[in-house]
């Protein structure tokens, strides 16, 4: 059972090549690679990774994001209810990010466990930030 908690920070980052070539070997050269980290009011954080083709980004990286403000304040179930929702509006990779998120969250919290997701790197966030070409949070 997964213990009642509401969604309080999202973060998105899009990563430069060395990171990505770190986090998500054999990506694209023609892409953009990041994360995303949803973080709770119980202080834990769920992670989803995104490689996005550069064609099908429209519009910059926040106007890419920023559907994911909405989340903000829900519950993990009611989160998952919400992106359930939109699939369509959001398309295969914004879908894809968030779920693997909630998904990751989720695992961690019924386990109560670090999760298989967390790498050195991601641990460090001045390394993160130090590779990132763009950075949002709501």
């Amino acid at each position: 059972m997964v213990p009642e908690c509401k969604i309080t920070r999202i973060e998105c980052y899009r990563f430069d090549d060395e990171l990505s070539d770190k986090l998500l070997p054999g990506h694209g050269r023609d892409c953009h690679c990041g994360m995303l980290s949803i973080s709770t009011s119980l202080g834990t954080s769920g992670l989803g990774d995104y490689e996005i083709p550069c064609g099908n980004l429209k519009g910059d990286f926040v106007q890419w994001a920023v559907v994911f403000q909405k989340l903000k304040g829900l519950s993990l179930e009611d989160g998952l209810h919400y992106v359930r929702q939109k699939k369509e509006a959001w398309g295969e990779v914004r879908t894809h990010v968030i779920e693997s998120a909630l998904t990751d969250l989720s695992e961690k919290l019924q386990h109560k466990s670090i999760g298989n997701k967390e790498l050195d790197v991601l641990s460090n966030r001045s390394y993160i930030f130090d590779h990132s070409e763009a950075y949002v949070s709501f």
